[in-house]
């Protein structure tokens, strides 16, 4: 039986505010659930890395208590009251999650007064909560996202974390400074000849070696999935009802799922998707973008505002909850995401395991996702993106084409085989946990 501590503050934080809960959090989320199931894996989890605070340690357990209460065993606490005010601090953040619920842009003060009592608790937490954790209970620690614990914490149990991408690094001008020194720390948590790491993608585990010149022998590759609730809807009506209720027109449409931010290349889309109309003024056709605001997000607006002809056709959703996602994507012509850069790419996967045509770069690990299943372009060509999405939109028998090898493909992807490769991995860490 190998014992692991398996960090999911990550999942503490997407309990807190739904918003939070992106990709990062669906994997830790899905491949915790097929974990659990080993019969020799005890998996702890627990909510603490270099970065998390009692906070996070608050709301994972009632994640855990709320969401799977089966799962409840399972959860280990590495915090403690000296004043015994645990329980004060339990209903300060069930307060706070009911805040950041009922906060709306024209309410933004709920959110930044849920946000003020936090910080307000984290300080008096200081003097009274203190956190143990016993490394000798364990065969070893995975962190998920968050940098490794120092060695004067962990002790000798073997570490694993868990590399999404490089993006921080090797782009900085994709992210804010916040993310850039949490990948520096994260990386520089890293004892490369004692610990392991985990990449979603062969691409990752490229970049990953190349940059830090760890051994690969040291890093392995557990392909993410997408979620068994996304599945193709065939419902015409439960379509138009969803759309409906989000304020989508009932037109074929377009759709990109992703954080408003210039990674994902949204601004390239819409010029695209601009000349397109311009060329076609006429033609039958909206652009639906589904995703939370990140950070210079001037240009996609600017972009969508700047032609009148574009304000009524291309339509920003923000956030949406995940029982709405199959309908929206089984809905839309094609699913298109010109990302520069990414780790795994879980939006595509899904799109395909709900059947719809994908287009998306033909960079970084995407390729790896989409196959043969996809439309690849060049992301900095705006003539191979306008002739990919007019192709897909004039061919019916391209679309079902496309729409079957996505299936075939998203397929070939599950959690079980993540989990499967991860436990392998576990035993190979607990095996050499003093090399």
């Amino acid at each position: 039986m190998i014992r692991v501590a398996y960090d999911a503050s990550v999942l503490g934080m997407g309990y807190l505010n739904p918003k939070a809960r992106t990709g990062i959090f669906r994997m830790v989320e899905a491949l915790l659930l097929e974990l659990v199931a080993h019969s020799n894996l005890e998996i702890k989890v627990i909510s603490f890395d270099s970065e998390s605070t009692f906070w996070d340690n608050i709301g994972t357990s009632l994640y855990i208590k709320n969401l799977y209460p089966s799962l409840a065993k399972n959860f280990q606490s590495v915090y403690s009251s000296r004043f015994n005010l645990y329980a004060l601090y339990t209903h300060v953040v069930t307060w706070q999650r009911s805040l950041i619920k009922a906060s709306t842009p024209d309410r933004i003060w709920l959110y930044k007064s849920a946000r003020a009592m936090q910080i307000l608790f984290e300080k008096v937490a200081r003097l009274d909560m203190e956190a143990q954790f016993h490394s000798a209970s364990f065969d070893l620690y995975h962190s998920l996202y968050y940098p490794l614990p120092s060695r004067a914490i962990t002790g000798n149990i073997s570490r694993i974390l868990t590399v999404h991408d490089l993006i921080p690094v090797l782009f900085p001008q994709f992210v804010i400074p916040r993310v850039y020194q949490r990948c520096v720390a994260t990386l520089n948590s890293i004892d490369r000849d004692r610990d392991w790491i985990i990449c979603n993608s062969q691409y990752t585990k490229q970049d990953f070696c190349e940059y830090t010149g760890m051994d690969g022998d040291r890093v392995f590759v557990t392909p993410l999935a997408a979620a068994d609730f996304f599945q193709p809807v065939t419902d015409t009506a439960l379509i138009a009802s969803t759309l409906q209720r989000h304020q989508i027109p009932n037109y074929p449409y377009l759709l990109s799922l992703a954080t408003l931010e210039p990674r994902k290349n949204l601004g390239f889309l819409i010029r695209c998707f601009s000349q397109i109309i311009q060329d076609a003024p006429a033609l039958d056709l909206n652009l639906v973008l589904v995703g939370v605001s990140g950070w210079q997000t001037a240009e996609i607006f600017q972009a969508a505002r700047h032609n009148p002809q574009l304000r009524s056709r291309i339509i920003f959703t923000g956030y949406l909850p995940d029982r709405d996602l199959s309908a929206i994507y089984s809905g839309a012509t094609a699913f298109v995401y010109p990302s520069l850069y990414e780790g795994f790419g879980l939006p595509p996967l899904e799109a395909m395991q709900c059947g719809t045509p994908v287009i998306t770069a033909s960079t970084s690990s995407l390729p790896e996702v989409v196959g043969d299943a996809g439309i690849l372009i060049d992301p900095t060509q705006e003539d191979d993106l306008c002739q990919a999405i007019l192709n897909v939109m004039h061919d019916a028998q391209r679309r079902a084409d496309l729409s079957q090898r996505a299936t075939q493909r998203a397929s070939q992807f599950s959690w079980a085989s993540c989990a499967q490769q991860t436990a392998e991995i576990y035993q190979t860490a607990a095996a050499n946990s003093s090399q």
